[in-house]
């Protein structure tokens, strides 16, 4: 008897989920930023839900995971553009930046 496969890059469609306004916009200002970032983010997005579904996790599950996977990479608006579309190796200076402004503090 031959397993079927099950493919983690196939293309779901995630706009089932919905993301509201807000994560709608912060998308795309990530876009209008560094447009390798928002296709990442849609990537890890994509493969976190074929996860869930592989995991058979639940429907509410799969979209609250489906929708931090898309916005993981969030805290890059706060990072100028000079250091995140730098093409050499980052200053310890401008590594400092990109740690303090992506870490998300509570």
């Amino acid at each position: 008897m031959k397993e079927d496969k099950f493919d983690f890059y196939s293309k779901t469609s995630l706009k089932s989920y919905n993301l509201d306004a807000v994560m709608r916009y912060q998308l795309s200002m990530l876009d209008s930023l560094d447009a390798f970032t928002r296709r990442h983010c849609e990537n890890v997005a994509n493969l976190t839900c074929r996860i869930c579904e592989y995991m058979n996790a639940s429907n509410k599950f799969t979209v609250y995971c489906t929708i931090c996977a898309y916005l993981h990479d969030i805290g890059k608006l706060f990072i100028p553009s000079s250091i995140l579309q730098k093409n050499v190796g980052l200053t310890e200076e401008e590594f400092e930046v990109m740690k303090t402004h992506t870490t998300i503090r509570i």
